[in-house]
Order: structure tokens, then C-alpha cells, then sequence
């Protein structure tokens, strides 16, 4: 007789992936009517338990669908016998933020905290890998447990079913794995698990014959007792003839005990030999078991920008402005907006969501709530600066002297290059005799970029708008279509306004504000600032490096400081791909992957001292797209315009890149390429409150059930180093990147696009020929028309933690705000707190969710520990170290208008600061 466990344990769960072939009004007909099953299965006794897999996300769906039905849930939950969470969403790890993750668990908890349905385990079954740091999240959540199917390699045998795994920090969670996945006892009784949507009659024998071959791979590797059975798959319904199974099962292995269960109960039998059981760190990227699908990084990517965006509005702008002016202005904190934001922002990170991986319908609800989470975190912040920078004065003569606020919303000192279009009204007679000053009556150099007399017309409000960019944007089809009415030469009778974009450089405080006015000086000619950048024939230059921008989009970089020399920088390459959404595949496609790029030309876009920038205009020629039996690409090609912008600034040696691509090629992918001169195996990542080294190139995996790609994810960067420095290249929402290395140094190449047509095929090799989902068309996922990147390139001396590129990617990022007003009842300069040190980033400032009292999350992203000072510009009366849930914990020293912290390496650390 073949093994067997003396204990199982029976847990039945549906598994939602939100939408994916469905559209959203499709998901919640669906939903609701698999819920209402489920619920009276629980209620007539024909299931004890059930688990709405991990997303608290599916109560609320279905609550608003059937109103009525509150209350059954509740009583049922109440009764143990209903579950969901901890999650919100069950998220894809590696394409959203940390802080999001942190998030998801928060707005899950307190939403099936609602229902009294909260699921106490760390149930992640179906992510696309998992993050080095999750047992620190989950610790940090109260979680104690894992439980995953994906992600192990080589070290699965020796791990076995259950492990301990470790954070970077030394955080440690049970972790269970999932044996033959998280669908291991879906559909018992039927000879197809999709079966089990029908009406068909349950056969006993086969549910045995499940259950044996989920015993038999069991058996293969250790810590297989007590066993796991997921009595549940995809969108299942609850399992027919569930007793009348558990009972033929208890028939058939007279020696195991089978039961019916929790997940909570299940760990507490897991966990009672776990000190002795293995431990394993690190992330969780492999594909030994089971398809790691890591051609999502890059899929859609057009859904990876607008979330990367949305993130860092939210958590590094709005909620930091909108706490800054609570705590130091006593104005209301838009609670309630900003959760809705988020609550919409985590609707689309559910892992076939975010990673595009669905059919177009979902990615088309997708883009309009990725713009209501913009517009509203926008709208926080316009409101916000419109408190600190009025736009009307309570007298006319107030109307004379205009007020620019610049607002930082990073909790760090910085000096930063501010250029904003100016509305002056009709009676500024002379804009030449304007002078600015700052709050405390200083001049400041500025320079004027740029004039207009305009014809004021009813439209936009320009002085609202939060950069100068938005504002050109804004104006721009005014001046297309209405050009020859409304632009002047001149003021006229004092009837048209002067549009005035200036720059000047600014000493901001940390996630503070300073006001600077322009009112007329005594002086003849205002002083210039002192800039050192020049421009001209494609060339950049200031005192840290030199640029050289090519016709064809290249750029060669010397970094002045240290000599070193970077040749041919965003070359471009250009790949067929035979994949799906779910992984890129090169194939046996024959072809080089050096695009045809036709001859361009060069443009300089202006040069204030301060900043610079220069541009080439060319067309990448590329085939149409494979042949119909996807062995080449067509003979026929295509021309998909390129605009590449550099831009240089005053005291940086970053190089800010803008790449425009019209793309009009299918099934390819297209990367840039920076080559550099430094020898090292090593790529540095940013990742989740963690900076990864990893292997330039990956190996291994060869009888994986999927070999590891060549690429890696990443966050707001990548770096290669070596004892001459490193280049680091900064990127928004482009989450994908691969190392090289040949005789001349390491190289890094970021994906901008990968194009493909069908959500899952099975008959390419990189996926051995198998399918990750359902054969749908999905055209949209070509990712035709226009696409604009943003990166830059960032060359160093030392390490990247000494140079502090985790800290220039998030400046770069996160520019200062701007907004104009009027000398009338404005705020005055304030700032509310500073990080302790850069290796100390601060990654949360927002209000408590249940007290007002103001929440900042820190992380220590060194491999030793770290300690300073949090300081803060208004003196606090007490303060907690608090869960990722905001609970309570010990009280923290108070030290004047600071707290001391020390973090151990690789810690996150939440505080709760009551003022």
C-alpha cells in the first residue's frame, strides 16, 4: 500500500481572480450568484467551512450586489464558518509598490473585519512569485504563516511542503507549500476538474483516485504531515456531495484521519514541530513546480506606468501634503478621499490584473479607474497648495503681488530647479521690473523663459495646475486652434495676460513649503542665476559630466569626476516575441535583434543655465509583426517614429530621459540597452523596502517546469558597479530588466514594450509547450499607437548606497510642487518632518486610519543597522511603534521635536506620532 498522512486536512475555498475573462459587470454577476451558493451550502450544512480565497474585496462585491444578504454573513462568519482575507486583492508582489502591499493588508483587514470574516493566515496561493520581505510583512501584520504555490527552484526537495522562511530582516514565518497547487482537491468526483461547473454525477472513485495522487506527490519530499487538501479552484462553486467524499476518503485510507477545516486550524497542527522544521531566505522566483510567468513584467505596460504613477501620488505626494497641512495648519485631512483612491488602486492590482495578463475588456476598466485615482489624489493636492497659495485677495491692491508656493513633499532637504508659467494680470504694466523674493525678503535669481500675451478667455485656471509641464500641456491646444485670436504682442489697453514661465532654484524643506513673491525691485536688471549648463549640437554638459546625443537615439556619457566613459547608451533592441501575455518567447524566430533605424536629425529645446535639454527625431524600421505560422517575421516592415529628449540640469550628473514611440509593429519586444564599462556578476535592484544584488545572469533550471528567464523585476531602479562607481538607470513603471556581460563590461537593458495577441497560447518552448490560462484574442494587448517612457541615467562614484541612488531615484521622481496665488492671508514657510538619514527612507506620512494622529513608516534599506533622529517642525506629545495594521504598540522616547529610531538592517519600522 502506498503512503498515506495520519492527518488531512480538508479546506474548501473558491479562488477569484477578480476579473481576467471577465469583465468587471461580468465578475460581479458571476460572483455574486458562485457567493449566494456558497452561503446557503454553509447554511444547510452541506459545507462546514469555506474560504473566499484571500480577497476581502469579494464581500464587499457581493454585499453591494445583494444588500440583504449583510446580515447572513455576518452570522455566519460570526459562527466560523466564513472566511476571507487578509488581503484586499491578492496581488501580483513584484509590480506594485511595498508600501501598496502594506496597504492591501490594512484595507483587507478592516473590510472583512466589517463582516467579522477576517482569515488569519498569510494565504497567497496563486502570486506570480513572492517578495524577499513578506514574512516581515506579515509579521509585521500578525501573521505567522505562508501559505503559497509558486516560487520555489532547486530547493524544493530539500525544503519540502513546510518550511520556515526568512526576511532579510530576520523575520520568520511558517511557509506552506502547496502541493500540485492551490486547486490540489478542486472538483473531487469528476474526471475534468472544469467539471465541476456542471451538472454532472459525482463519481467516489475518481475523488479517491484525486486524493491519491496528491498523496503520492506528498510523499516525494519531507514535512508532507499533517497534509494539505484545497478543496477549491478558479470561480469554483462549492464542492457537491462534499460529506457523502469525505467519507468514501475516510473509507479508503482507514489510517488518516480527514479533516474538515479551517486554514487557521490547519496551521496550528502544521507549526507544532517548526523550529525543527528547515530554513530557507530570500525571494521566491523559481518555476521548479509550478509556471512562474514572468513575461508579465512587461506585458500592457502602459497598466505598469499609470499604477507606478497613481502609487507614488498617493503615497509620496498626497498623503504627505494632505498631512502636512493637517497636522501643521489644522486644516480637515481628506480621509475619505484618499481611501477611495486607494480602494480603486488596489482594484486593479490583482495579479491577473496588473500584470495584464486578461482579456482587453478588463484592461479598459482598468485605465478609467487608474484615472480616477489621478484625478482624485490631483485634486487633494490642488485643493491642498489652494489653502496655502489663495487665489484672490480680499482687496484689489492684493491682486498686485503674485505668491509662488513650491511644495516638497519628500521628508528630506533639497535643492531643486523650479520653472513655472506665471498668469500676470493686465495691471503688471512692466514684467521686466518683477523681481522674487523669498519669505524672508532675499532676491532670488530667476531667469525668464519664455513670454506670451494672451487674450484672457473663460477655460483653464492655470494658476491651479501643480508643474509647469501640466500647464504648457493644458495651454498647448489653445495655442494649436485658437492661436491667431488669442495670442498678442503686447498687454494692449491692460486688457490681456502675461504668460510668464520662469526658473530658479530652490532650497526646499523637508515635506514642507516655502512661498516666494514677484513684486517689483529697485534694482534696474534682476540677477541672473548662476547655471553651468551649455547646450548645443545634440551636447550636454554642466562641471559633473558630458553628453553627446546621436541621431539614432544614442548617447555617449562622461562622468567627469571620475573619468569613466559611457559609450552608446540607449542603443535599441528589438526582439520577435511567439509568447502571450503571460511570457515572452523568442522562439526559433530567426533575425538579429538590432532594429533598422532610419537617419534622424538633432534639436536643442532651450538652455536657461539652469537646465538644458536636447532631442533627436528618427523612425525604428521593424517587421509588421510574425508570420501566420509565427516561425518568422514578415518581410514586410513598418516605421514607428521615435522622439528621444535629454535633459541635463544645474549641479546634477543625471541625464533625464523622454523617449516617445509610435509603435505600429506587433509581436516583438523592444528594450534600450546601456552598455557601461564596469566588469561585475552583480545587478542591484530596488525591490520591496529592499535593494536586491542578484546575478547579472541567471542560470540554472534546466528541468524546471519552467526555466528561468533572463530577466529580473525591478523597481524604481538598477545599477551595475564596480570599484571605478556604477550607472544607475532610474525608470517609472517600467518594471522589467536584464543583465549582460561581454569583454567590454556589464550592460543593463529595461523593456518599454512587449506586444503579443492572445492571452495564453501552448506551443512555444520558453513555457515547454503548456498553456497559463485560457487561448483568448486579445488585440489590445499589441500595445499599438503612441508611448511615452520616462528614465534617466544616474553615473556614480563608490556604491550605490554611498552615492545614495535609492534617494535620487524617488527626487526624480517626486519633483517639487508648484502653484501660484496672491499676498493675501498666505501660509507661511513650514515643514513638518526629515527622514533620519538617507539610508533610512521614509516610505508612508499619512493620517491613522482610526485616530488622528499622523502614521510614518520607515525602512532600512543597509545590510546594517541604522540609527538617527525623526524630526519633526511641531513638537509631539507621544508616540507608538505600531503594526502594518496600526495597532498599538510599545511607546517610543520622545526627544524634543524628535524621535530617536534604530533599525536593524533591512527593517521596516511604523510609527504613530500624536501631536
Amino acid at each position: 500500500m502506498t503512503w498515506s498522512p495520519r492527518e488531512a486536512f480538508i479546506v474548501s475555498h473558491t479562488h477569484w481572480d477578480r476579473e481576467w475573462y471577465l469583465t468587471f459587470d461580468e465578475f460581479r454577476v458571476d460572483m455574486a450568484r458562485t457567493v449566494d451558493r456558497v452561503l446557503d451550502a454553509l447554511e444547510s450544512g452541506a459545507l462546514p467551512h469555506f474560504l473566499l480565497d484571500g480577497q476581502a474585496v469579494l464581500l464587499d462585491d457581493y454585499i453591494e450586489m445583494r444588500p440583504h444578504e449583510a446580515d447572513r454573513v455576518r452570522r455566519l462568519a460570526n459562527e466560523g464558518k466564513l472566511a476571507v482575507g487578509p488581503w484586499f486583492i491578492l496581488p501580483d508582489e513584484f509590480l506594485v509598490s511595498g508600501e501598496s502591499t502594506a496597504r492591501n493588508l490594512l484595507f483587507g483587514h478592516r473590510t472583512a473585519a466589517r463582516y467579522g470574516a477576517v482569515h488569519e493566515a498569510g494565504y497567497m496561493p496563486d502570486s506570480f512569485g513572492h517578495l524577499a520581505q513578506i514574512p516581515q510583512i506579515l509579521q509585521r501584520a500578525g501573521l505567522k504563516s505562508f501559505i503559497f504555490t509558486r516560487g520555489l527552484g532547486d530547493e524544493a526537495p530539500e525544503l519540502g511542503w513546510r518550511f520556515r522562511w526568512q526576511a532579510p530582516d530576520g523575520s520568520e514565518v511558517l511557509a506552506i507549500n502547496q502541493a500540485k497547487g492551490y486547486c490540489n482537491a478542486g472538483g473531487l468526483g469528476f474526471e475534468e476538474i472544469w467539471h465541476a461547473h456542471t451538472r454532472r454525477e459525482v463519481d467516489l472513485k475518481r475523488a479517491v483516485e484525486q486524493v491519491r495522487e496528491v498523496f503520492d506527490v506528498m510523499a516525494e519530499r519531507p514535512g508532507a504531515e499533517p497534509a494539505l487538501l484545497n478543496n477549491g479552484c478558479d470561480h469554483f462553486p462549492p464542492q457537491r456531495d462534499y460529506h457523502t467524499i469525505v467519507d468514501a476518503l475516510r473509507t479508503a485510507y482507514p489510517d488518516t484521519t480527514f479533516t474538515p477545516t479551517d486554514m487557521p486550524t490547519f496551521i496550528e497542527a502544521a507549526s507544532v514541530d517548526q523550529e525543527s522544521l528547515p530554513l530557507h531566505s530570500g525571494e521566491l522566483l523559481g518555476g521548479r513546480d509550478h509556471h512562474i510567468l514572468s513575461g508579465v513584467w512587461s506585458a500592457r505596460m502602459p497598466l505598469k506606468q499609470a499604477n507606478e504613477r497613481c502609487e507614488t501620488l498617493l503615497s509620496l505626494v498626497s498623503e504627505p501634503v494632505a498631512s502636512m497641512l493637517h497636522i501643521l495648519h489644522g486644516e480637515p485631512y481628506p480621509g475619505g478621499e484618499l481611501d477611495t483612491a486607494w480602494r480603486k488602486l488596489l482594484e486593479n492590482q490583482p495579479h491577473d490584473s496588473i500584470c495584464g495578463c486578461s482579456v482587453d475588456g478588463v484592461h479598459s476598466d482598468m485605465v478609467v479607474r487608474f484615472d480616477k485615482v489621478e484625478r482624485t489624489g490631483r485634486r487633494v493636492v490642488s485643493n491642498a497648495l489652494e489653502i496655502l497659495t489663495p487665489h484672490f485677495a480680499r482687496h484689489a491692491d492684493g491682486d498686485r503681488e503674485t505668491m509662488i508656493s513650491v511644495t516638497n513633499p519628500l521628508p528630506e532637504r533639497r535643492r531643486e530647479i523650479v520653472t513655472r508659467l506665471v498668469v500676470l494680470q493686465p495691471f503688471i504694466d512692466n514684467p521686466e521690473l518683477l523681481r522674487l523674493y523669498d519669505d524672508e525678503g532675499r532676491e532670488v535669481p530667476f531667469t525668464v523663459l519664455d513670454t506670451q500675451y494672451v487674450e484672457r478667455f473663460w477655460g483653464i485656471d492655470y494658476r491651479r495646475h501643480l508643474c509647469a509641464a501640466d500647464q504648457h500641456e493644458a495651454f498647448a491646444p489653445y495655442r494649436e486652434h485658437f492661436a491667431a485670436r488669442i495670442l498678442k504682442d503686447g498687454p494692449g489697453d491692460r486688457e490681456h495676460d502675461c504668460h510668464w514661465t520662469i526658473q530658479f532654484s530652490a532650497d526646499l524643506p523637508p515635506c514642507g513649503h516655502v512661498v516666494y513673491s514677484l513684486r517689483e525691485g529697485e534694482a534696474e536688471s534682476a540677477p541672473a542665476p548662476d547655471g553651468n549648463v551649455i547646450a548645443g549640437d545634440g551636447r550636454l554638459e554642466n562641471d559633473m559630466v558630458s553628453v553627446q546625443l546621436h541621431t539614432d537615439g544614442r548617447f555617449d556619457l562622461t562622468d567627469k569626476r571620475s573619468g569613466v566613459k559611457y559609450e552608446g547608451l540607449n542603443a535599441w533592441r528589438d526582439d520577435p516575441d511567439a509568447g502571450d501575455e503571460y511570457d515572452w518567447c523568442h522562439g526559433n524566430v530567426p533575425g538579429d535583434n538590432h532594429p533598422h533605424v532610419e537617419t534622424g536629425c538633432l534639436f536643442t529645446i532651450g538652455n536657461s543655465g539652469l537646465q538644458a535639454s536636447v532631442e533627436a527625431e528618427f523612425a525604428i524600421r521593424l517587421p509588421s509583426r510574425l508570420t501566420p505560422d509565427r516561425t518568422r517575421r514578415e518581410i514586410a516592415t513598418v516605421d514607428c517614429p521615435v522622439r528621444v529628449r535629454l535633459t541635463l540640469h544645474h549641479d546634477s550628473p543625471r541625464v533625464d530621459v523622454r523617449t516617445t514611440v509610435v509603435n505600429q509593429a506587433e509581436d516583438h519586444r523592444l528594450r534600450v540597452l546601456f552598455p557601461t564599462p564596469h566588469a561585475t556578476n552583480t545587478l542591484v535592484s530596488d525591490g520591496h523596502f529592499y535593494v536586491h544584488e542578484r546575478p547579472l545572469v541567471r542560470s540554472g533550471g534546466k528541468d524546471w517546469t519552467q526555466p528561468p528567464p533572463t530577466t529580473w523585476p525591478q523597481q524604481g531602479f538598477s545599477c551595475v558597479q564596480s570599484n571605478k562607481g556604477g550607472l544607475a538607470v532610474l525608470n517609472r513603471g517600467l518594471p522589467e530588466v536584464e543583465g549582460s556581460q561581454d569583454e567590454h563590461g556589464a550592460a543593463l537593458a529595461v523593456t518599454l514594450l512587449r506586444c503579443v495577441g492572445w492571452l495564453s497560447r501552448d506551443d512555444f518552448p520558453s513555457r515547454r509547450n503548456s498553456n497559463a490560462g485560457p487561448t483568448l484574442f486579445t488585440p489590445d494587448a499589441q500595445c499599438l499607437g503612441e508611448h511615452v517612457f520616462d528614465y534617466a541615467v544616474f553615473p556614480y562614484n563608490d556604491d550605490w548606497l554611498t552615492a545614495d541612488v535609492a534617494g535620487e531615484s524617488r527626487r526624480w521622481r517626486v519633483p517639487p510642487l508648484t502653484m501660484q496665488g496672491v499676498n493675501d492671508l498666505h501660509r507661511p514657510g513650514d515643514w513638518l518632518l526629515e527622514q533620519p538619514s538617507p539610508n533610512i527612507v521614509v516610505t508612508a506620512i499619512k493620517q491613522c486610519a482610526d485616530r488622528d494622529t499622523l502614521i510614518v513608516r520607515l525602512n532600512n534599506i543597509a545590510t546594517a543597522p541604522e540609527a538617527g533622529s525623526l524630526r519633526l517642525g511641531r513638537p509631539p506629545t507621544a508616540a507608538w511603534i505600531v503594526s502594518l495594521l496600526e495597532s498599538r504598540g510599545e511607546p517610543v522616547t520622545l526627544n524634543d521635536n524628535s524621535i530617536p529610531v534604530e533599525l536593524g538592517a533591512h527593517e521596516i519600522l511604523t510609527l504613530e506620532i500624536q501631536f
